[in-house]
């Protein structure tokens, strides 16, 4: 349950603030690895096909901002 918690909690890091998240010194897709590796090796059934819907547009969205090294404001994206 806590690795539920932490991996929405990684997911969501770059919306929690005002300030510009910087993409390329984050870290994020290590640290959302952690959690997945945990999920697959103690989950009792998989995942409704939308939560591997959105974590896969989220995971690309990232990785391609991870590439750019890009910095971003995401939360003014999230609230327009």
């Amino acid at each position: 349950l806590n690795a539920h918690k932490m991996s929405g909690f990684t997911v969501g890091e770059p919306f929690a603030s005002n300030d510009v998240y910087d993409f390329g010194q984050s870290g994020i897709t290590g640290r959302i690895s952690e959690h997945g590796s945990h999920f697959l090796r103690h989950r009792l059934t998989p995942p409704p096909e939308e939560v591997y819907t959105l974590h896969r547009k989220l995971a690309g969205a990232y990785n391609l901002c991870i590439r750019l090294g890009a910095k971003i404001k995401c939360r003014d994206l999230l609230e327009e």
